[in-house]
């Protein structure tokens, strides 16, 4: 009997320790007051302490090959002593919500300089960086990166840290980063977290960033609010006026009827320009 109690007592002893690690939310877009910590990720808090203490990515050479030769986006042969524009990114990079346009097919018009895309949808920050590792060398190349809508990291410290080793392990020193186009208040989003009115005022990721990568950050959701409409032709509606106030791009630059995250022809378009903008103030075309 009394070995009996013994067990029972190891064994409650047990639940109740594996019951306290089992916590943790599902959602990417847990909000934050102004002025209080940033959103935390919940869905990928354990990713770092799976990454070696050297590299996010976590990848061998040997794993690298194997995933880059069955992946879509390496069919092409990585030409490294070539100058290229490459868009590293999910599916804003790829174009979904378009009709086929997308931001690097634009780029590379306006530009001149070959363009590859390499957007995949529905992948997350850390799979955008293990993908850019099996890539290889782009020291000859531009990198224009926009990654994080779909989670892979913890907070805005541990993303910035994937940039980083993304940019890092590239060889080079020409790259545009573009924060998210999602609005403010879009709470289906990992970026969603007030409702009140922020405007062309800098929201808490995009302050980061900005800090961190200075004039190397593109803002994409303050670019569309102050010329996506005209860059197209577009007349600003009452409503447009209203959504800017608040923070938020036109739907006429969205489908609406797909999400409140993804763009249209002349949302892609303006991207497009935006970032044409950009490279040609930082000297790279």
């Amino acid at each position: 009997m009394r070995r009996f109690l013994i067990t029972l007592i190891i064994a409650a002893a047990v639940l109740a320790l594996s019951s306290c690690g089992a916590g943790g939310g599902t959602g990417g877009g847990a909000g934050a007051e102004a002025g209080g910590e940033e959103p935390m990720n919940q869905d990928h808090e354990a990713v770092e302490t799976e990454q070696s203490s050297e590299s996010m990515s976590g990848y061998t050479a040997e794993h690298s090959y194997e995933y880059a030769a069955v992946h879509p986006a390496y069919l092409k042969e990585n030409e490294t002593d070539t100058e290229e524009i490459n868009c590293w990114g999910d599916s804003i990079t790829e174009g979904y919500g378009s009709d086929g346009l997308t931001y690097p097919e634009v780029l590379e018009e306006l530009t001149g300089i070959p363009v590859r895309n390499l957007g995949v949808g529905g992948e997350d920050s850390m799979e955008i960086l293990r993908r850019s590792v099996a890539y290889g060398s782009q020291e000859e190349d531009i990198l224009v990166i926009q990654m994080g809508d779909n989670g892979g990291w913890r907070d805005i410290r541990q993303l910035i840290r994937q940039y980083h080793e993304l940019i890092t392990k590239s060889g080079t020193d020409r790259y545009i980063i573009i924060s998210s186009t999602d609005d403010p208040n879009d709470f289906d989003q990992i970026w969603g977290y007030t409702m009140e009115p922020v405007g062309l005022e800098n929201t808490w990721y995009e302050e980061a960033f900005e800090k961190e990568f200075g004039e190397h950050l593109f803002n994409g959701r303050k670019y569309l609010i102050e010329h996506g409409l005209q860059l197209n032709g577009l007349r600003r509606t009452e409503t447009d006026y209203m959504r800017a106030k608040r923070g938020y791009i036109s739907l006429q630059l969205r489908n609406p009827w797909i999400d409140n995250t993804h763009l249209n022809e002349d949302g892609y378009y303006a991207l497009a320009y935006g970032v044409f903008e950009k490279g040609k103030e930082l000297g790279y075309w």
